[in-house]
């Protein structure tokens, strides 16, 4: 797993054990977050693939990278991430990709009803919108309106938001989820089957 920043590597985890126990897959997680946004996770991702190709990585039976879309929508940064990709065509069939769009705050916010079973308090989703920070914003408002303190911005809430969701219902009401969601059981299908 190749984050952008812990946020994604705690929500994306959380997801990834959930779904290793739903499919009763034994999963062991590599967590490579670069903790500097953009400009330096698409540096330390040439990096990653450059040691992969020189066997200085174990090759892993698959690859998920988690970069917010940054008003970039879901197609605009998988083509920048995909740009990495081009000089190892050997890893690109390895490679999942989840793109919150436009950020990871957003789908903590998708299931009101998850966010109840936390919180002790419904929230509220605004339309999809594209300002900087706003769904940070936004979500440390909601946590903060159910009298828990978050100093880490919601990120301390990620393993339990998830295991509350029901994805079906996220995935028909949130699309760069529901993409994302498409693709882990596609991928989890696929091991079930080998």
């Amino acid at each position: 797993m190749f984050c952008e920043d812990s946020f994604h590597e705690k929500f994306i985890g959380a997801l990834l054990r959930r779904f290793g126990t739903e499919y009763g897959a034994g999963i062991h997680l590599s967590p490579f977050s670069s903790r500097g946004g953009l400009p330096r996770m698409h540096g330390e991702f040439k990096e990653f693939l450059r040691d992969m190709a020189r066997d200085r990585h174990s090759l892993p039976d698959s690859l998920i990278v988690v970069v917010d879309a940054n008003c970039q929508r879901y197609n605009g940064r998988k083509k920048l991430i995909d740009g990495v990709l081009e000089a190892y065509p050997q890893f690109q069939g390895l490679v999942t990709y989840a793109i919150p769009d436009p950020h990871i705050e957003r789908w903590m916010l998708v299931d009101s009803s998850a966010f109840q079973k936390v919180f002790e308090r419904g929230c509220t989703l605004p339309a999809l919108k594209c300002v900087r920070d706003e769904y940070k914003k936004l979500l440390r408002k909601e946590i903060r309106e159910s009298g828990i303190d978050a100093p880490l911005g919601g990120e301390e809430f990620a393993e339990e938001i998830v295991m509350a969701m029901d994805l079906h219902y996220v995935e028909a009401h949130e699309p760069s989820f529901g993409l994302f969601l498409r693709s882990l059981k596609a991928l989890f299908n696929n091991w079930r089957t080998r």
